[in-house]
């Protein structure tokens, strides 16, 4: 196969391998693997328990620091976030691939089909929000389909 590469492609080629092949390995260890419901209820109460005035929500495929960046920009547009909060209102876990949203007022006045929709428009699925209910954890489904 190397015969029918032109004579400088042939050089060029060992040097590309030599530098990809750490890059691809560097890449696969920021994503970290899915970590179990119950994992993700323990966190959620203790993220909640901590700060009360907080949204906590799983957000499915949310699993490498890369992430960030279109989650939050997306959700720190919602009218209710608190952008003091975090960085900009919003604190993502990529190990349980939960998101919490820092709220000005109220967390259980959050229009949650607009949060659900910052997610599926940051490219992720939305599953549910957890809320603490007289120390009781709850769940809240989030819509299952993008409305866009």
């Amino acid at each position: 196969m190397l015969a029918q590469i032109s004579r400088p492609f042939r050089f060029l080629l060992p040097a590309l391998v030599a530098i990809l092949t750490p890059l691809s390995t560097f890449a696969l260890e920021d994503v970290n693997p899915e970590v179990t419901e119950e994992v993700r209820l323990i966190s959620a109460r203790e993220k909640l328990s901590a700060n009360p005035s907080i949204v906590v929500l799983y957000a499915e495929g949310l699993c490498c620091p890369s992430c960030a960046i279109g989650v939050r920009k997306k959700v720190s547009k919602l009218s209710n976030v608190d952008r003091a909060q975090f960085n900009n209102g919003v604190d993502l876990d990529t190990k349980t691939q939960l998101v919490s949203v820092a709220m000005k007022s109220d967390p259980t006045k959050i229009d949650l089909p607009s949060l659900a929709q910052a997610i599926w428009d940051a490219g992720y699925t939305p599953v549910r929000t957890y809320h603490l209910d007289a120390g009781d954890l709850r769940t809240t489904a989030l819509p299952a389909e993008n409305s866009d």
